[in-house]
Order: C-alpha cells, then structure tokens, then sequence
C-alpha cells in the first residue's frame, strides 16, 4: 500500500509543473560595445564589464564546452566582444571562441542541445554598429532556451529582446529608444559581487537602452541610479537553476485532488 501512495504523490508531483535547470545567464540593458577600449593594457568602460560578465558566466557552464560563441556580431559589436573574451580570464582557463554568421544560425541551431559550445553572446542589435536584431533571434528563441536547459550560459546586450519570453516568462523589457537614457548605472550588493573590479563609473561610460520589469526571484544586477526611470533594473543575471517554471492548470490541480483522494481511498478500504 505504501507504494500504491508514492505512486499517486509521484503522479500529483508530475502534474504539478516543472522547473526547467538551465545555466547561467546576464541580461542587460545596455550598449557596452559602443561605450568601453582597450588601451593597450585593459578593456576599459563597458568593454571591461562584458570581460566581467563572461568572467561571471564561466564557472556556471556545465555542457562541457569551454567555447564562447558570438551570434552574428560584426564591425564594433564583433570588435568589443573580441576585446572582451581575448583580455578575459576564460582564455588562460583554456577556452577559445568562436562567430557565427547571421546566414548560419539555421544549421548552427539546429544541433540542439548543447550546440557544441558554453556560452552564447548576443550583442545589442541596432544600437551598435554590426549588432544582429533580435528578429533574427527570435526563430531560435526555443533552442536558445533548450542551451540553457542542457547547462550553457547567456549574454545578451539591448537588442530589442522580443525572443525573452520564450526563456523567462512574465519578464518583460522596455526599450528607451535609441537615443537610449544618459543617467548613470549604479550596481546592487549583488553586481557588486559579480564583477568584481568594475566600477559604477566603468558601467556608466554611455547612454543605455531599456529596462526589465516584474523580474521576479531573477537577480537585480544594476539599476538606473537617477532620472525619469530612476530605480529601473538594467541589468539582470540568474545563477544555475529555475530559468521557466510551469504552473499547474486548474484541470492539473484537480487531476492531483482526484489521485491523492483515490490513494486515500484505497488505504482506507485495505485497512477495513
């Protein structure tokens, strides 16, 4: 009888959703490849901050993968993503980086999976010079989820994010324009402790372009510290875990009434 009750919570278990474990992954609002260098020495600016945050990303990869993988990224956008893996310290931990072309994304995202790498970076689209519009993205929005399903890591710039849902629902952006909003950036406790090294100074070296809202248990990394949108999360970043999470319908939860209610049953009638 007692497995004919774990049978049953089994049953009430599975009807009640599900937490997709994904890899880790930083959201931003921001156009860092416009507004960082390198100086011969360092990535300074916002060219250091995308250095930070795959510096961030490293240690949550698990596809056993150590690639870092440029989606379509030209001119600047290509330029400050070099800049920023090359000066980074993946390369001394062995990984190596890789660009797929725009024209290429249907036969690189059809692999599935894993796609054979550890991160993907996505650059900030029509706000910077070569960037890739997030129309572009969004046919593969199901397989960018199922990377971070199989345990790869994401780093998206301000493209226009109309391919977000498919990865984190009830999220949404909002995008400022592309004159973008010249306030600065603070970083949280948190941003804090996840670029280590980078200051407010660094992320605030130019105008940025949209913000998150109703981010849920996501982690608020930066927030705009002043102006009209004073207070707004501009950059946000979730650790290995949760990425979607499925709620039971009203039907589900009435399926999981019904099994529990039957396995009750069946011990009670056993008993007499």
């Amino acid at each position: 009888m007692k497995s004919l009750f774990l049978t049953a919570a089994a049953a009430a278990a599975l009807l009640m959703g599900s937490a997709a474990q994904a890899g880790p992954f930083i959201l931003a609002g921001t156009d860092s490849e416009d507004h960082g260098s390198f100086n011969g020495t360092v990535n300074t600016g916002g060219w250091l901050y995308m250095q930070k945050a795959l510096e961030n990303l490293d240690g949550g990869v698990t596809t056993g993968f150590k690639k870092v993988t440029i989606l379509g990224s030209t001119s600047t956008a290509l330029t400050a993503a070099t800049s920023a893996f090359n000066h980074s310290a993946l390369v001394a931990a062995g990984w190596t980086l890789q660009t797929i072309t725009t024209g290429s994304f249907g036969s690189f995202f059809s692999a599935g999976g894993n796609l054979g790498t550890g991160i993907l970076m996505m650059d900030s689209g029509n706000n910077v010079a070569g960037g890739v519009d997030d129309s572009l993205l969004l046919p593969h929005a199901t397989a960018i989820d199922n990377f971070l399903g199989a345990g790869g890591a994401l780093f998206s710039q301000a493209n226009g994010y109309s391919w977000l849902s498919a990865l984190v629902a009830g999220v949404t952006f909002t995008d400022v324009g592309t004159s973008g909003d010249t306030s600065a950036l603070a970083m949280t406790a948190a941003g804090t402790a996840a670029f280590p090294g980078l200051t407010n100074t660094d992320l605030s070296a130019g105008p940025w372009h949209g913000y998150f809202s109703n981010i849920g248990a996501l982690t608020d990394l930066a927030d705009s510290a002043s102006g009209g949108n004073a207070g707004k999360s501009v950059i946000i970043g979730g650790a290995t875990g949760a990425i979607t999470t499925q709620v039971p319908e009203p039907a589900s939860l009435a399926l999981v009434g019904l099994a529990l209610a039957a396995a009750a049953a069946a011990v009670k009638r056993k008993r007499a």
